[in-house]
């Protein structure tokens, strides 16, 4: 699927989905207003995911974690109240397998997200090219030839730090 067409060529029409977007960025998510409700939401979201994971490898699928780009204020909300270092890298070190962050990789930054969150229909096609080769140069598409434990300490998702 693609962005679309209206939200990237419309100029009134994009700054109307930003707008839309930035109605909710004054504050942090339904539930994470306080240290220990972010914590929990954060835990509950690792536990989730290592559960599927587990059984996402059990059948025999391989499982890579990819962080696509976002942009302006939407971006800058994510850092704010979902920052990579208590998200991605928690996330990556709990399940054990590897990820593709697009801040990581200079072919899938500088891209056009005419309303923060979504690639527009070229960019869309090069970032996918990007993502692709670096799938493919980090060799992550055999990951599930070699099946692998998830890490035990993931096990009991452990506390994560809070801002």
């Amino acid at each position: 699927t693609q962005l679309w067409p209206r939200v990237e060529l419309d100029a009134d029409y994009r700054a109307l989905a930003r707008r839309i977007w930035a109605q909710d960025f004054d504050g942090p998510l339904p539930g994470m207003d306080t240290p220990e409700g972010k914590r929990a939401a954060i835990e509950a979201q690792l536990a989730r995911a290592v559960a599927a994971v587990k059984q996402l490898e059990a059948r025999g699928v391989s499982v890579v974690f990819v962080r696509p780009p976002s942009d302006g204020a939407y971006y800058a909300y994510e850092e704010r109240h979902l920052p990579r270092s208590e998200t991605w890298e928690v996330l990556l070190a709990h399940t054990g397998r590897p990820g593709v962050h697009f801040e990581d990789h200079a072919s899938m930054r500088g891209l056009d997200l005419p309303e923060w969150s979504h690639l527009s229909a070229r960019d869309a096609k090069r970032y996918t090219e990007a993502l692709a080769t670096e799938i493919q140069r980090a060799g992550l598409w055999d990951v599930a030839s070699a099946p692998r434990e998830v890490p035990a300490e993931a096990s009991a998702v452990p506390a994560v730090a809070s801002r």
